[in-house]
């Protein structure tokens, strides 16, 4: 067979291109820029990379990756189309290639490849099933592999050799999970400092087995580190828990969040590892029993927010709105206020509260677990607004004082409402 020759001008785990009619070239992953050129391999089965020209056979796939998700005891089998780029017949060799590293490995005898009429014609296509079956009792994780399309490999100082010619095959094992957070595995609210705020985590296993539950508060995050301020205290927190779930049963697991009255007001975040065990989950998969701790501390003022507005001689009377955002989830009394106006001359006139209005919204595409007891409607937050009137001031520069009672955050706005 005259094969093409193509030059290498990087270096790759696997050849596989599209049937878009690229050039096929060898691209393992790339050695850094003042690395040295890679030196040949001697292995008799590899080809060989160097400054020159490289002799590759010319195939194509109509797709470089293939994933499979199946079950114990499923099967299931994907077809790969190849195109011989080439002026001449190609016989292929399709193999199941398995690295020495990276992902858990595929099994050979999980796996079958048809292997007739594999001989392909200059530039004409050619098909060949590709059958994947787990057997009962293989174990649940996510495995990797290729379908090698000849015995032509590629090789560096260092690295393991790797077909030039194929096809990425992953499988992931899995089973319908037997353990489940019911609840929101959002823990989000506020809290003034000397107080708490407690959370319930619901549980549930429809599995035949008990699950054991051995919750812990995981205060570092080592993608994303957090810095001392925004650490949650491991002493801040008590945490109520079963030592198991019953098959069929459901559980739930408290969280008591205290912050001492000396915390320092601010965002606080952790997380919550329910430590949980489902027998059809992976061990590698851990995400879905973690549940996300975030609140913020706020503390209570000893002196009134102030302000100062200017009131012209046309002024019929003055309105004044406070708006208290309150987070759903969060456990202190409804905010209040206590509002006192003070005129030009310093005298202080007591605020009339004239209405108190409620604003929220309702969200029927939210996919998170916040919605309201039947299941229907998702709440998203709520703020109530207080409307304060002064009748008939006198011209000059006014100011106001504003109190605030179980609110964290709130706004205002002064109306001069003119004739």
């Amino acid at each position: 067979m005259n094969a093409r020759t193509i030059t290498a001008v990087a270096v790759a785990a696997v050849l596989v291109v599209s049937a878009a009619g690229a050039t096929a070239f060898a691209q393992p992953n790339s050695p850094a820029a003042d690395s040295p050129a890679p030196a040949a391999d001697t292995d008799a089965d590899a080809a060989q990379q160097s400054d020159g020209a490289t002799n590759y056979t010319r195939l194509y796939v109509d797709e470089q990756y293939r994933s499979l998700r199946l079950k114990p005891g499923e099967s299931d089998t994907v077809t790969i189309t190849v195109e011989n780029g080439e002026d001449e017949t190609v016989t292929i060799s399709p193999h199941l290639f398995v690295p020495p590293r990276g992902e858990r490995p595929v099994k050979e005898s999980w796996v079958s490849i048809g292997s007739s009429d594999l001989e392909i014609g200059a530039g004409e296509e050619r098909q060949f099933e590709v059958t994947v079956s787990v057997p009962e009792g293989a174990e649940l994780n996510r495995y990797g592999g290729t379908i090698a399309l000849t015995n032509e490999t590629i090789s560096y100082p260092g690295r393991p050799a790797q077909p030039v010619n194929g096809v990425s095959l992953n499988v992931e094992v899995w089973q319908e999970p037997n353990v489940r957070v019911v609840s929101d595995t959002y823990v989000h609210s506020q809290v003034q400092a000397g107080d708490s705020f407690t959370r319930e985590i619901v549980v549930e296993n429809t599995g035949d087995q008990a699950v054991p539950v051995s919750p812990e508060l995981v205060t570092e995050d080592q993608y994303r580190p957090y810095n001392d301020r925004d650490t949650l205290e491991r002493s801040w927190v008590d945490i109520s828990a079963p030592n198991e779930i019953a098959p069929g049963e459901t559980a739930t697991i408290s969280v008591t969040v205290t912050p001492p009255s000396d915390a320092d007001r601010g965002d606080y975040r952790a997380e919550l590892d329910l430590g949980l065990k489902d027998p059809a989950r992976s061990d590698q998969s851990t995400h879905w029993q973690r549940v996300s701790v975030r609140f913020q501390v706020w503390t209570q003022p000893d002196e009134p927010f102030q302000t100062s507005f200017e009131v012209s001689d046309d002024a019929e009377n003055v309105t004044l709105d406070l708006s208290a955002n309150r987070y759903r989830s969060a456990d202190s009394e409804p905010a209040n206020f206590d509002v006192t106006f003070v005129s030009p001359n310093g005298t202080e006139v007591s605020a009339e509260r004239v209405s108190v209005s409620n604003r929220g919204s309702v969200d029927l595409g939210s996919s998170r677990q916040r919605a309201a007891t039947d299941g229907t409607y998702a709440n998203g937050g709520e703020s109530q607004t207080f409307e304060y009137r002064l009748p008939d001031p006198e011209s000059g520069d006014w100011s106001v004082k504003v109190m605030p009672e179980n609110a964290m955050q709130f706004s205002y706005e002064i109306v001069r409402n003119e004739s």
